[in-house]
C-alpha cells in the first residue's frame, strides 16, 4: 500500500492530513500558498524556475538527468497519474 493518495485534486498522507492540492495549473501547500506551477511538460517552482520536465514516462531534472520513472511515483503515491501526480511527488516527497 502507498504511502500517499492523490484524488487527482489532493494529496494526503496515510493518516489522511491533507499535504497539497492543485489549483487550475497552480500547486498550493496545505496552508494554501502557492508552491509551484504546471507549464505544459514542465514544472516551475513559485519563483518561475524550471525544476523537472516530464514527457509522460520520465521524470528529467533540469539539466535533463533522469531522476526517476512515472512507475517509482506511482509506488508511493496512489491515485490519477499525469503530470499533476509527478508534480505532487516532486514539490512535497521527494
Amino acid at each position: 500500500m502507498a504511502e500517499y493518495r492523490f484524488d487527482g485534486n489532493e494529496l494526503r498522507d496515510s493518516r489522511g492530513q491533507k499535504i497539497g492540492y492543485l489549483d487550475g495549473n497552480y500547486i498550493r501547500d496545505s496552508h494554501s500558498s502557492r508552491v509551484g506551477q504546471i507549464d505544459g511538460k514542465y514544472l516551475r517552482d513559485a519563483n518561475g524556475n524550471r525544476l523537472i520536465e516530464f514527457d509522460g514516462r520520465d521524470i528529467r531534472d533540469s539539466r535533463g538527468s533522469r531522476i526517476a520513472t512515472i512507475d517509482d511515483v506511482k509506488k508511493i503515491i496512489d491515485g490519477i497519474g499525469g503530470m499533476s501526480l509527478v508534480a505532487m511527488w516532486v514539490l512535497f516527497i521527494r
